[in-house]
């Protein structure tokens, strides 16, 4: 399917399709299903928990695209995680950034803006860099 040209009916058709077939499948056959539809047009996301779902990706489509929602205030360990499953697996990583630094949107946000406005922070951190990188 041309999701370029996908009208919202043909999408909900094939989701209800997709959803009746694949009822009980397994991550793998969910993944071969997805390629079959959409050909190398697809993201697999990831939060770099663990690679399980990368790893199955990978095998099913050899340097198939990784989304990482980078919100700057991730773990040394989790980016670390992230670069070793690019490394690894061989998938290309797609970091989906904040226009501003942490240090940047304190700056002109004030510190702590979770905790006065969390729907701001996350449209700052996650809603925008979403929306930028799949544009």
């Amino acid at each position: 399917m041309n999701l370029a040209t996908a009208t919202q009916e043909d999408l909900r058709l094939l989701a209800a399709q997709g959803a009746a077939s694949l009822e009980g499948a397994s991550a793998r056959e969910l993944l071969q299903w997805t390629e079959d539809t959409f050909g190398s047009d697809y993201i697999v996301a990831s939060n770099m928990q663990d690679g399980v779902l990368v790893h199955l990706a990978a095998q099913i489509h050899p340097g198939v695209d990784v989304l990482f929602l980078d919100t700057g205030y991730h773990f040394a360990e989790t980016i670390g995680t992230r670069d070793a499953v690019e490394q690894v697996y061989g998938v290309n990583v797609i970091n989906a950034r904040a226009e501003a630094s942490v240090a940047e949107q304190d700056a002109a946000e004030g510190k702590d803006l979770s905790a006065r406005e969390p729907n701001r922070r996350c449209a700052l951190r996650k809603g925008a860099p979403l929306k930028n990188t799949l544009a």
